[in-house]
C-alpha cells in the first residue's frame, strides 16, 4: 500500500514540479515558519485530481495545489495565534463537512482518496485547515455576524414559499480550467451543452465526457436534495424547470455546474414559526455573512505573510 501511494505520489509530483524540486520530502515553499514539502504538494494534486481538476498544464496544477496549502498553512497559523488546535473530534467533522459536499459519506470520501493515492494524513491536514478556519472566523467576526429577527423573518418568508420540495438531481461539473481549455472556453462549452441537452442530447455521454465532479462515477447523480438547503439562486432555477430538462451554467467553487432535474416532490411545508427551523436560518445566515468577511480576512494575512516559494 505504501510503495503504491509513493508511487503515486511521484507521478503526480513529476508531472507538477520543476525537476530541481524533484526530492520528494524537501520543502518546496515556507510559509512564515511552515514548511510545505514536495510531498504535501503532490498529495494535493492527487487530491485535486480525485475531485475533478483537471487541466492540460502541469503548472496549472501545480500552482493550484500549492495555492491551497499556503492557504492552509495561513490557517491553521491564524488558529495557533488564538490557542486553536485541531483536535481529532475537529478534523473527523471536517473530513465530514467535505465529503458531504461530494454527496458522499466521509467513509466513502476516504477510500475514494486512497484509492487514488492519497494519504489518510493529506485528509486529515485538508479538513484540519477547514475546520480551524470556520473557528477562526468565529471568534474574529463573532461581534460583527448577529442576523437581526428582520432579516430571519424576511428568510422564513422565502422558506414559507419555497415550501417542503426536494429535488432528484444530476449534474455535470466542469473546472473552468480543465482538458486545455481557458475559463472562457469552458463557460462557453457550458453554453453549448446546455443548448444540446435542452434538444434532446444525451446527459449520460455528457457527464462521461465532460464532467469533472466526483458525482461522474455515478452518471451526475446527486439523490434527493432538500430545497432549503440549496443556494438562493439553483433553488429558483429548479422551481422553474420542468422535470428533465437541464440548468442554465451555475458558478460553483473553482467552476460550473449543469443540474438536471430527474424529478420533484413535496415533503409538505416546513414549520418556519418553530424555534430550530429558527436556529437553522440564523446559521445559514450567520454563514453567509461570515464568508464574505473570511474573503476579506485570507487576503489580509496573504499580505501580511511571509511567503518563499523555493
Amino acid at each position: 500500500m505504501l510503495t503504491r501511494i509513493l508511487v503515486a505520489a511521484l507521478t503526480v509530483l513529476t508531472l507538477a514540479v520543476p525537476a530541481t524540486a524533484q526530492t520528494l520530502f524537501r520543502p518546496v515553499a515556507i510559509v512564515n515558519d511552515s514548511a510545505i514539502t514536495g510531498f504535501d504538494l503532490a498529495q494535493r494534486a492527487q487530491i485535486l485530481v480525485a475531485l475533478g481538476f483537471s487541466s492540460a498544464s502541469a503548472d496549472a496544477l501545480r500552482n493550484e495545489a500549492l495555492d491551497q496549502l499556503v492557504e492552509d498553512r495561513r490557517k491553521l497559523q491564524a488558529g495557533k495565534r488564538i490557542g486553536l488546535t485541531p483536535t481529532p473530534e475537529f478534523v473527523q467533522r471536517g473530513v465530514e463537512q467535505i465529503a458531504q459536499r461530494s454527496s458522499l459519506s466521509a467513509a466513502e470520501f476516504q477510500a475514494l482518496m486512497n484509492a487514488q493515492g492519497v494519504t489518510d494524513q493529506a485528509i486529515q491536514d485538508l479538513a484540519a485547515a477547514e475546520v480551524i478556519w470556520i473557528q477562526v472566523v468565529r471568534a474574529r467576526f463573532s461581534d460583527r455576524v448577529d442576523p437581526g429577527e428582520a432579516e430571519i423573518d424576511a428568510e422564513l418568508a422565502l422558506l414559507d414559499q419555497r415550501g417542503g420540495f426536494e429535488f432528484q438531481l444530476r449534474e455535470i461539473g466542469l473546472p473552468l480550467e480543465s482538458d486545455g481549455r481557458t475559463a472562457a472556453e469552458s463557460r462557453a462549452l457550458a453554453e453549448q451543452l446546455y443548448n444540446s441537452l435542452n434538444q434532446g442530447g444525451s446527459f449520460e455521454n455528457a457527464v462521461s465526457q465532460f464532467s469533472r465532479a466526483p458525482s461522474a462515477v455515478r452518471g451526475g447523480e446527486l439523490g434527493w436534495v432538500a430545497g432549503q438547503q440549496m443556494p438562493a439562486a439553483l433553488l429558483n432555477a429548479l422551481t422553474a424547470m420542468e422535470i428533465g430538462e437541464v440548468s442554465r451554467p451555475l458558478d460553483i467553487a473553482g467552476g460550473l455546474s449543469l443540474v438536471k432535474l430527474e424529478a420533484r416532490r413535496n415533503t409538505g411545508t416546513p414549520e418556519a414559526a418553530s424555534p430550530q427551523v429558527r436556529d437553522q436560518v440564523r446559521t445559514r445566515l450567520i454563514n453567509i455573512q461570515s464568508a464574505r468577511l473570511a474573503d476579506g480576512l485570507l487576503q489580509e494575512m496573504r499580505r501580511d505573510a511571509l511567503i518563499e516559494v523555493r
